[in-house]
C-alpha cells in the first residue's frame, strides 16, 4: 500500500488538483446559477479533496 500511495502522491497528484480545481469552479458556477443538480460535482470535488489530503498525510507517515 505504501508504494500506491507513494505512486498517487508523486506522479497523480498534478493531475489530482487540476481535477479538484476545474471541478470546484464547475460546482461554484453551478450553485451561483441556482442550479440544484450539484451532486456530481460535489463527489468529483470530495473524492479528489479527500485522496489529495490523505496522500500527503501517507507521504509524511513514511
Amino acid at each position: 500500500m505504501g508504494s500506491l500511495m507513494a505512486f498517487v502522491g508523486v506522479y497523480l497528484m498534478p493531475i489530482l488538483c487540476i481535477i479538484f480545481i476545474v471541478k470546484g469552479v464547475e460546482l461554484a458556477k453551478q450553485i451561483k446559477r441556482d442550479n440544484e443538480n450539484t451532486a456530481n460535482l460535489t463527489a468529483w470535488v470530495a473524492i479528489s479533496f479527500t485522496l489529495i489530503v490523505y496522500s500527503f498525510v501517507w507521504l509524511g507517515i513514511d
